[in-house]
């Protein structure tokens, strides 16, 4: 029997809180809502012990603490945020003081949120999946960043981000609630070499068919596993809406996945590449497909933008980085973290969190940020600064996901789809890596799923 979305949602807590409890904030790879991964491992004592640490030493200097909740936990992306706190806070020495613990992955991040807002202890500032964003905002969690900037800081202008990432930062209201700061795409990734190996050339494909016509050559002439990606909505989206299809209405209430049987093929699709034996199921963490691309295993990957500097540092073989192939049209979904202000903060602590989001997001530490790890450029001037068009230059792959922005294409903005993603998540498991559901068993499971969860169920027709 299919739960309403609160219940499900209920349970969800409940569940977490008791993995938090026996398991301390320990945490292994996950992957987010929209199949960006969160990273690795941290103590709850060592972050406990710095946040008391910092606490007292703020305090003593009369400076603002602000709390940060962020889900970097090692290597380049905790330097990279490490760095941002840390200069941040020499620029405002005895005005504000950020404390930067990390949570886990964005799935812990949006659990303890939610528990900590209704026991009134949370942050001023956290990490927030983008795609999690619009249930923070339905739920009247987050401060109104336009209302806020219009009252004490008229001249911040909005239009300085790249409208495609501030899809789920938008309220019903039109407002913003949110800041992109590492923001993601999924890309295609290819091991070059093996490219040439199975088809004489190093071609990257543009078209599904290239790609299925690529993966076969794969299969038939090297012993390399052709196409690896974690089961997460971001491909499954990919999929669909690269056919033509739509996923959910604009107001994120009503499922267009029978219209069409755009669910059907998409799933079906899929899954015939495993039947033909050109895809391998990967871990829903996503640490399988990358970690076996790295080793050199894998021809062609889908993943994240924001593990890009983490194959180019360790892969030692020719890269090619191409955008999602396109069926009808090229379609591409945004995915990775927004920063958000929590309503519960004080007023003090609005301001300090305000002026850390925006310099967290400023455009000169976006390309920073872009350049340590992967995750997307902002800005809409982001091409006109010298660093980014020297690591274009010295790196083209790098361009590659800021020229791909252009067929953003959100349709799973909704207050409603971090559930709904658990469920597709699910699905895809069962029918990729247990075999035990049909593409017609998981679609119709997937519109039941819709029918209870969503306000306006399934739609037979497009509007």
């Amino acid at each position: 029997m299919v739960i309403k979305m609160k219940k499900v949602f209920s349970l969800l807590l409940a569940s977490l809180m008791v993995v938090s409890a026996l398991g301390g904030c320990s945490s292994s790879n996950s992957s987010s809502a929209s199949g960006n991964s969160a990273s690795e491992t941290s103590t709850a004592g060592e972050s406990t012990a710095q946040s008391a640490s910092t606490a007292e030493n703020s305090a003593d200097a009369g400076e603002v603490q602000i709390d940060f909740w962020h889900s970097f936990s090692s290597g380049t992306n905790l330097d990279c945020i490490e760095k941002i706190i840390s200069d941040f806070n020499a620029a405002h020495e005895g005005e504000y003081e950020v404390v930067g613990t990390y949570q886990g992955g964005y799935a812990d991040i949006l659990s303890k949120l939610t528990v900590g807002f209704a026991a009134g202890e949370c942050p001023a500032v956290s990490f927030c999946d983008s795609v999690d964003t619009p249930q923070l905002i339905m739920n009247d969690m987050l401060v109104d960043l336009s209302t806020y900037a219009e009252e004490n800081d008229p001249s911040f202008d909005f239009g300085q981000y790249i409208p495609g990432l501030m899809n789920y930062g938008t309220g019903p209201d039109g407002d913003y609630y949110a800041l992109p700061c590492g923001r993601s795409t999924p890309l295609m990734y290819l091991n070059l070499d093996i490219v040439e190996d199975a088809t004489g050339s190093k071609t990257i494909p543009d078209t599904r068919d290239q790609l299925v016509s690529l993966l076969e050559s794969v299969r038939d002439n090297t012993e390399a596993t052709p196409f690896m990606a974690d089961m997460v909505c971001w491909y499954f989206g990919n999929f669909l809406t690269s056919s033509g299809g739509h996923f959910l209405s604009a107001d994120g209430n009503t499922s267009y996945l029978a219209v069409d049987n755009a669910a059907l093929n998409a799933f079906t699709f899929w899954n015939d590449l495993k039947e033909q034996g050109l895809y391998k199921a990967a871990t829903v963490d996503g640490l399988n497909a990358t970690d076996q691309f790295i080793n050199g295993d894998v021809a062609v990957i889908y993943q994240s933008t924001g593990s890009m500097t983490q194959i180019y540092d360790n892969a030692q073989f020719d890269i090619g980085v191409g955008f999602l192939v396109a069926d009808e049209c090229y379609s591409v979904a945004t995915g990775g973290n927004n920063l958000i202000i929590m309503n519960t903060a004080s007023d003090e602590e609005i301001a300090g969190g305000w002026e850390f989001i925006k310099y967290a997001t400023s455009l000169e530490v976006n390309a920073y940020i872009n350049e340590e790890t992967g995750y997307m450029l902002n800005n809409v001037n982001s091409g006109s600064l010298e660093s980014v068009q020297k690591l274009w230059e010295e790196k083209p792959q790098y361009k590659v996901a800021y020229d791909q922005l252009q067929y953003v294409d959100d349709q799973y903005v909704s207050p409603y789809f971090a559930s709904l993603n658990q469920e597709i998540v699910a699905l895809l498991t069962q029918m990729l890596q247990d075999g035990s559901l049909t593409p017609e068993q998981a679609t119709e499971q997937l519109l039941l799923i819709c029918d209870e969860l969503l306000p306006g169920g399934n739609a037979e027709t497009y509007p």
